[in-house]
């Protein structure tokens, strides 16, 4: 596979960056063309609805989330415009994983580039950086007006996600090479060990993600930055630990007695998180749709998660690395009540889509 060297400005004044994803203004636009993808229409709307300032996903990394809402489940047919006067459809919650971690590894991300002292200012539709300071060289100021702050640096990309945004590598600074250059994988992997996505992973404020599009060579680079974060995690450390290793409950198991389990009193893998708010969003809609069939006059609640259907209707195929095998997510879980345990650390799994 074959990747495009973009070089431009990263912006986050005005907006909600976190570990894996970030805006980046291409310093050519019309090198975004360079990239083939299905996605490309989705790409124009992000392009057209951020003035050009691109949202990136970055590379085989996934970061605790500081912002997601789960999406509405599709209202079943024989409900379809239906409504009562006296019930209330369950609300649509933006929840972060644990704040202190997920905000930490967006800020180390912003270090990384230049970008240091964010001040995060709170909104109805959740946090946002009112203002930062850019370092660039010996030359640094404190901004406040959103689309006058910059860092310069490239990306490498090579495909965009179905929600419009790069799959990138990322840098900061510069190469001696042309804006808008074809990059090989082997050369990608000679500077890989240069990206932020790279030093997330090494510093193991983040976790990882990997996908069948990224190449075995890439994926065991950043598998490098991985090991030695978990390595890091068994010393002996501060007080207060910025190693998602030494706090993780994915693989030795989390009771979720509330959603609390997961938004505040332990770390687990994003992705994870995710489904499981999924599933939470849909067991709550299910009780409402109950009721808005039966006509009753209140929703009688939800006892627990009901864990064992966790995986109805979304239950993919996975390639687990370790075994060499393609098995189904709900295989590598181990679930006993409202308790559940990955069987499989998050690094030894490569997700088909």
């Amino acid at each position: 596979m074959n990747y495009v060297l973009l070089k431009g400005i990263y912006h986050v004044v005005g907006s909600s960056p976190d570990g894996d994803s970030i805006k980046f203004k291409a310093a050519n636009p019309a090198n975004w063309q360079l990239i083939n993808s299905e996605f490309s229409t989705e790409f124009a709307d992000n392009f057209t609805t951020n003035e050009g300032a691109v949202q990136l996903r970055l590379q085989g990394v996934d970061a605790l989330e500081t912002h997601y809402s789960a999406p509405k489940p599709t209202v079943p047919a024989d409900l379809k415009g239906k409504t009562s006067v006296t019930l209330k459809e369950p609300p649509y919650m933006s929840l972060s994983q644990p704040s202190a971690m997920a905000k930490g590894a967006a800020e180390y991300f912003m270090k990384l580039l230049g970008i240091t002292e964010v001040k995060w200012r709170n909104s109805p539709r959740g946090s946002y950086i009112s203002e930062a300071r850019m370092t660039v060289g010996s030359a640094t100021a404190v901004i406040k007006e959103k689309g006058k702050d910059g860092v310069p640096g490239f990306i490498v990309t090579g495909d965009i996600e179905k929600n419009g945004r790069p799959i990138s590598w990322v840098f900061s600074g510069d190469l001696p090479i042309k804006d808008g250059s074809v990059i090989t994988t082997d050369q990608l992997a000679e500077i890989a060990d240069k990206s932020a996505n790279y030093e997330l992973l090494r510093s193991g404020m983040i976790y990882p993600l990997y996908y069948m599009t990224l190449a075995g060579k890439l994926r065991r680079k950043l598998d490098a930055a991985v090991q030695e974060a978990q390595t890091n995690a068994k010393k002996p450390s501060g007080t207060v630990p910025n190693n998602i290793w030494q706090l993780d409950r994915s693989t030795s198991g989390v009771t979720l007695a509330t959603l609390k389990a997961i938004t505040d009193d332990n770390v687990v893998y994003p992705d994870l998180f995710r489904r499981i708010l999924r599933h939470y969003q849909l067991v709550q809609m299910n009780a409402y749709w109950t009721a808005l069939r039966s006509g009753a006059a209140n929703v009688t609640p939800p006892t627990g998660f009901d864990l064992g259907k966790l995986f109805d209707g979304a239950n993919p195929y996975v390639f687990v690395i370790s075994d060499q095998d393609f098995v189904r997510m709900a295989d590598i879980f181990e679930i006993n009540g409202d308790s559940l345990r990955m069987k499989k650390l998050p690094s030894d799994l490569v997700f088909l889509s």
